[in-house]
């Protein structure tokens, strides 16, 4: 498969935007930090780190890197700031508006790629979520689901898990209640 039929989940996209407002507020409230710089080396050292192990099979470097994108835009707009003058607030406004408007076009132009531009080829694309170091280190990050024999389907291991202690129960109040 291409880099693009690839299936990856899980919240790691959102943990990056987490990240982005955290880099962001040490930016924003750079006067009120003792040591800024320090903050902000350590915070983009685990930044450079995660990056680098997204290069790894099964990472999905391009939902880390929308994350983290909009996570530092709708920080900037949605994050209360201190202001020390006019100036300051009337800076904060118009940074406001700009990373607002640009979340909004970048997030249509996503959705706008997604659907019509779907089987688009990139070669060095792939690059970004998995740098071959062998042969084949990277070929192995496909995923093919098939139902192993024996075992009851998904469905109906879940409904034997929910429904049975419920029917237990049900079953035990109304013993108690032929009691009474």
């Amino acid at each position: 498969k291409q880099w693009y039929q690839r299936r990856y989940g899980g919240a790691s996209g959102a943990l990056y935007g987490i990240l982005a407002t955290l880099i962001v507020e040490v930016i924003v409230n750079w006067k009120i930090y003792k040591y800024p710089c320090l903050e902000l080396s350590k915070l983009l050292l685990f930044l450079a780190l995660l990056f680098l192990a997204g290069l790894l099979p099964w990472i999905d470097n391009f939902a880390h890197i929308g994350g983290f994108v909009f996570g530092f835009l709708t920080s900037l707009v949605l994050l209360p700031h201190i202001n020390f003058s006019e100036e300051e607030r009337i800076a904060k406004l118009v940074v406001q508006i700009v990373c607002g408007v640009l979340a909004v076009i970048l997030f249509a132009l996503l959705f706008i790629v997604f659907y019509l531009a779907q089987g688009y080829s990139c070669d060095g694309c792939s690059y970004i979520n998995c740098i071959p170091f062998t042969d084949s280190f990277c070929q192995d990050s496909t995923m093919e689901l098939r139902p192993r024999s024996g075992i009851k389907p998904v469905n109906a291991r879940i409904k034997m898990l929910l429904f049975l202690p419920v029917k237990k129960l049900l079953k035990s109040k109304a013993r108690s209640r032929s009691r009474i």
